[in-house]
Formats: structure tokens, sequence, C-alpha cells
């Protein structure tokens, strides 16, 4: 065997290995433009280079068929990738979201490693007390009791981080209403661009209802702008639009 074909076949098991992985991480944990809003192609460029790239290339310039420490020089290419590849699994699991949560006039994304498991312990609802391996759970930032002073001045002096605390969640359901009201018009969205227009067309004609049947509400990370679509008579969430509010 030569160097050509050893690369190759590391090539393609590697390609093969990354794309299981990656393509498991976009169903179960990045659903419905979570990646791209979570920034999860910045997180497969760093597995891609690494594992797709640097392994095989590694492979070519020290590959010989009589070399004496041939085993081990592969052996720590392998070991390299494999290092590479479970860091980069931990941080797309971090990077992860775990709640979508609706706060007053936006929505926002809590990631895995927003949550401390201290504040994780006081959610109101068990469920809300483990951190989804399948998707974020849909929640809303609950009214504070005036009556508790001690809760309502912590609710408002991280209010734009309530995000981060379970114990101030509670069921979306119950905010439909406000949902609605914050919502805004998806002719506005379409007088954006016309990538806006073209997205909005497309879920329209999908959807096979009018543009008069949806409202959007802003949705941001660090890494994008996009919109949540809901549904203009209940507040019911549909989706999450590629499209810059």
């Amino acid at each position: 065997m030569n160097r050509f074909k050893a690369t190759g076949i590391h090539l393609s098991i590697s390609v093969l290995i990354v794309v299981i992985i990656l393509s498991a991480m976009y169903v179960l944990w990045y659903p419905n433009n979570y990646f791209f809003l979570m920034g999860g192609e910045k997180l497969v460029t760093l597995i891609g280079f690494v594992d797709v790239f640097l392994g095989p290339l590694l492979t070519f310039f020290v590959f010989k068929p009589n070399k004496s420490s041939l085993k081990f020089d592969l052996s720590c290419i392998v070991i390299l990738q494999l290092a590479a590849l479970s860091y980069g699994i931990y941080v797309i699991q971090l990077s992860r979201p775990v709640f979508l949560v609706f706060n007053k006039d936006r929505f926002q994304v809590a990631a895995a490693s927003d949550i401390t498991p201290k504040e994780l312990k006081k959610a109101k609802v068990p469920e809300w007390r483990e951190l989804s391996v399948t998707g974020p759970k849909i929640v809303a930032i609950a009214t504070p009791d005036k009556k508790d002073k001690k809760e309502s001045m912590f609710a408002m002096v991280v209010s734009e981080y309530a995000y981060h605390y379970p114990r101030l969640y509670d069921q979306y359901e119950k905010y439909r209403r406000d949902v609605v009201k914050a919502g805004i018009p998806m002719t506005k969205l379409v007088e954006k661009n016309s990538k806006n227009k073209v997205m909005v067309d497309q879920f329209i004609t999908l959807r096979k209802q009018t543009v008069n049947d949806f409202l959007f509400i802003p949705i941001s990370t660090e890494f994008a702008s996009m919109s949540v679509v809901i549904d203009a008579k209940t507040g019911r969430f549909i989706q999450i639009m590629n499209a810059k509010n």
C-alpha cells in the first residue's frame, strides 16, 4: 500500500465518522435552524479541519510502507484525531440549545452552558430540571408575584438574562396572548429585503395559508438574528425562520 491509498482510506473513514456524528448532532441537538442560530457552523469547521483535513494529511506525510515506527506514528495520529473529536463533541453538547424562552417581546435561547446545575434544580416543573438532548423546550418568563418582593427584585435585576434562570420559567401556554401581542406582521419581514420575501413566500406556499395567518417575533444570539414564526391567533410556535428582522 502506498501513501496515496493510505491517505485515501484514512480520509474516507474520517469523513464517514464526522458525517455520522454531525448528522446526529444536527437532528437531535440543533433542529429547526438552531444550528446556525447557535454558531454550529464554526464548531463544524473546527471538527472538520482536524478530523477530515489534518488527520489524513499527517498520514500522507508519515506513511512509508517499510517504516519501523509506522504503527506508532499512525496510532498517534488517530489518538490526536479522537482527542480533537471528543473535545469538539464536548463543546457542541455544551452549546446545544435546551430552552427556547419567550421574554416580554422577544425569544431567547438558553444553551446548556448558560444554566448552572444549581439553578436547574430550582425549576418549577420537574421536566425542566434536566437539560434536553432532543431539542429545546419552549417556556416563558413568568410574571413575578408582586407580593414576593425578593423574587420580583431578582427578576428585575436579571431581566436581560432571565432566560439563564429556570426558576423564572413558566408554562408557555399561559403566555400565548402576550406572545400574540408581541407579534409583528409578516409583511414587515418581507419589506426588509428580497431574501426575506423569498423565504416567507416559500413558507406560505408550503403552509397553504395567507401571510396574515402568521406573526413573527425577533430572536437573536451572538451568532445570528432570526425570526420566530407564530400562529397569529393562538400564539403557537411554528418554526424559526432564518430571516433577519
